[in-house]
């Protein structure tokens, strides 16, 4: 049902060097009712000054609670996904998401995240995004200020959030989603299918497809099954080998 806030979702404000940005948001926060925000390594004074002066009324309260994170993979271990926000394109930087869609398809708690004012977001940050977004604007001037950005993609999903009436599936956290890509490295290390080339790259693409595949935690349970089974086969496999006695195996 309409829940008239946005509690599923979590903003977040990566290396933010201009307080009036992060005033602002507090703000917003407030405004389109958002569960929960934080900063990640902010790289400016906010608690006094003209961060206080844009968060105006209840959420100069927000601005001081605030929590700061070291890291944006500390930020996001509780949500389901990670949606970041730039408007740099490249290899690892291709678009997955429509800010139109990402309401409906996203289910679960979602963290919003938006980079610095000049470098946006950092690869390895990147990679901690299951989606990417880029905000559509005029071909003049594309660069928008960080926290129109935030207000842009709160107004949208606060008016696609109310006039919904789906259900959301329970998907996984981000957290919960880190055993399966360790086991699926294992298990695919033992097959020698990343024993040559690019293996981080291989391992990198197979992590952003279950990202964004928006495993339940049966789900991940069953790919684990999976990864378990290859490891054993491939270990009775190699007892077996020529000078081994393969009715020394255990069931």
């Amino acid at each position: 049902m309409s829940s008239q806030n946005l509690d599923r979702f979590k903003v977040l404000l990566v290396g933010t060097k201009i307080p009036e940005n992060i005033g602002a948001t507090a703000r917003l926060l407030e405004n389109y009712a958002v569960g929960d925000g934080g900063l990640v390594d902010p790289q400016c004074e906010w608690k006094s000054g003209v961060a206080q002066w844009m968060a105006t009324g209840s959420s100069r309260e927000r601005l001081k609670s605030i929590p700061v994170y070291s890291s944006l993979k500390d930020a996001v271990s509780d949500c389901n996904a990670v949606v970041g926000f730039t408007a740099r394109a490249g290899k690892t930087r291709k678009l997955s998401l429509k800010l139109e869609s990402l309401s409906e398809a996203l289910p679960g708690k979602v963290a919003l995240v938006f980079g610095r004012e000049d470098f946006c977001l950092l690869k390895e940050e990147i990679e901690v995004c299951t989606h990417l977004c880029a905000l559509d604007t005029g071909t003049n001037f594309t660069a928008l200020n960080l926290s129109h950005s935030v207000a842009v993609v709160l107004s949208r999903i606060f008016n696609d959030e109310n006039s919904s009436r789906r259900g959301h599936h329970e998907v996984a956290t981000s957290a919960e989603l880190e055993p399966l890509f360790s086991h699926l490295a294992q298990s695919l290390t033992s097959l020698g299918y990343v024993g040559e080339g690019n293996p981080e790259r291989v391992l990198l693409k197979l992590r952003k497809i279950y990202q964004r595949a928006g495993l339940s935690r049966s789900e991940i349970d069953l790919l684990r099954g999976i990864c378990s089974r290859i490891i054993l086969q491939k270990n009775r496999k190699s007892m077996a080998a020529p000078g081994s006695d393969p009715s020394q195996e255990s069931d």
